[in-house]
């Protein structure tokens, strides 16, 4: 039973029946508006159909879409009074109508209004015969109302779409870590040979949900009033996205040049003393993935990887003073240059330093520089 309980109140509170039932109340109240102008009881249904087609989770896309919508269908009307005033209702004006109409409709301002030119003219040309001036205002005009409709119900109660945009940025720092993770396996010589990396293009698909997710956030966040008391946390939602986007990119050239083998030579292959140390550095960038936020003000996980980091470097220093390969130089720089633009996407720099020099990330912490850390963490928060 709580269950079910804890299904429906979920379902209830999923946006898109919030949604649907701004939609149906600004639909009934455009449809009760439109029967009382008079003139207009013919054409009423334009006024539902307006509230309908420029529903949106954010005022301003409404608003957006009422004009681009609005300004299509005066086009297309234009140009369906043009045609019958030139070519009468025939077969050519219809010819005209819808050639010159999807001309007009790839202008790329109109954006998904564009479809309303050509069918606009057509109704314009076929329904309005003889009355073409007064069937584009009253379908332009109830159009307008019942929108309007629809921004007065959402301006009442705007969407907000926080645990949307949570989930999405969950989802994508989860699909970063299990790359890293993987990538961590297919190097490291301690574990088995036969590790499958994921398809890089698992990776593309949580990057462009949670692109959506934010910019419908940052959208829905202008000209309401519930944003401006939850600035900060449409602000860290942004930002956590800025970092792990960068983060994702870089993980995709890791995992690109683990499979591309610059200079022939496989990442997999490289000698023990660099591949475990490679491994180390990206269990830990994967860990400081799955922790850290950009507004965390803990350095512990993320020293850690700037640590590992350094590690790796220390080793490439002892492959490259014993005569090692320049090829197996070239790709663990790489690797190691990856690794920590990753890890300053992820790392806030007003508030978290991390080292300037591998050797200073490596250098022991003693007891007075650990309660200097701790006196800084506290004059952070």
């Amino acid at each position: 039973m709580r269950t079910d309980r804890g299904t429906a109140r979920r379902l209830l509170r999923h946006p898109r029946v919030e949604l649907a039932l701004k939609a149906a109340l600004a639909a009934t109240v455009a449809w009760v508006l439109a029967r009382q102008v008079p003139g207009a009881q013919e054409y009423a249904f334009y006024a539902p159909f307006g509230a309908v087609a420029t529903t949106y989770s954010a005022v301003v896309r409404s608003v957006a879409e009422t004009v681009r919508t609005v300004a299509a269908i005066l086009l297309g009307g234009a140009v369906g009074v043009l045609a019958a005033a030139v070519l009468g209702h025939g077969v050519a004006a219809i010819a005209l109508v819808v050639g010159l109409g999807m001309l007009l409709a790839g202008v790329p301002w109109f954006g998904d209004a564009r479809s309303y030119v050509p069918v606009a003219g057509m109704f314009v040309l076929l329904v309005g015969q003889g009355e073409e001036l007064g069937y584009v205002a009253a379908y332009a005009g109830l159009f307008l109302l019942g929108a309007a409709c629809t921004v007065a119900v959402s301006t009442v109660r705007p969407a907000l779409p926080l645990e949307r945009t949570d989930r999405a940025l969950d989802a994508l720092r989860e699909a970063c870590v299990e790359h890293l993770r993987s990538l961590a396996a297919a190097v490291d010589p301690r574990a088995d040979d036969d590790v499958e990396l994921p398809d890089r293009d698992a990776l593309s698909g949580p990057l462009n949900r949670a692109r959506t997710q934010v910019d419908e956030l940052r959208q829905a966040a202008r000209v309401n009033r519930r944003a401006r008391r939850r600035a900060q946390d449409v602000a860290r939602r942004t930002d956590d996205f800025r970092a792990l986007q960068q983060a994702v990119l870089l993980v995709d050239d890791l995992q690109a040049m683990v499979e591309d083998e610059p200079w022939g030579l496989h990442v997999a292959h490289l000698p023990e003393e660099l591949r475990t140390p490679t491994a180390d550095a990206l269990r830990e960038l994967a860990a400081t993935t799955a922790e850290a936020a950009t507004r965390d003000v803990e350095p512990g996980r993320r020293r850690s990887a700037d640590r590992a980091t350094a590690a790796l470097v220390a080793a490439l220093h002892r492959y490259g003073e014993h005569g090692g390969s320049d090829a197996v130089t070239l790709v663990v720089s790489a690797v190691v240059t990856s690794l920590r633009r990753s890890l300053s996407a992820l790392t806030p720099w007003d508030r978290i330093q991390l080292s300037t020099s591998p050797a200073e990330a490596l250098e022991p912490e003693d007891e007075g520089e650990d309660e200097r850390a701790d006196e800084d963490d506290r004059t952070v928060r």
